[in-house]
């Protein structure tokens, strides 16, 4: 294959989610020590914003083999032919998702690691979630 027909239009990540066992240890080590501003948050979930990049916490058990990590988001700078691409490339996609703001297909990685390749029609916003 060529690198032609392997470009998925990945432009950065959009966010990172990690599991931590003290949200709000976590939290207020990220909004306190590093000024990340606190774009959303749950019982079991914090979001923060740096840049147009988010970092999500969460609570609970992480998947296996991924050291906490819960899942990486790519973000793409299209999304019109993008599950076209993933079946060329033999890439299953396990999940998909569409929001208002964003739509989301999400890949098996390598030793459980989900990846979730993100689309934004404005990337340099990331909504409020609830």
């Amino acid at each position: 294959m060529s690198a032609k027909e392997l470009d998925f239009g990945i432009s950065g990540f959009d966010h990172v989610d990690l599991h931590v066992k003290d949200l709000t240890k976590a939290r207020r080590f990220f909004v306190e020590q590093l000024k990340l501003a606190v774009i959303g948050e749950g019982p079991d979930h914090a979001f923060l914003l740096f840049g147009d990049q988010v970092l999500g916490l969460r609570t609970g058990e992480a998947r296996s083999g991924t050291d906490g990590v819960d899942h990486i988001a790519l973000r793409v700078e299209s999304w019109t032919g993008l599950r076209t691409r993933l079946k060329r490339a033999r890439l299953e996609v396990v999940k998909e998702k569409e929001r208002d703001e964003s739509r989301s297909l999400y890949l098996k990685g390598p030793d459980g690691l989900s990846l979730e390749l993100v689309w934004r029609p404005d990337p340099h916003r990331h909504p409020v979630h609830r």
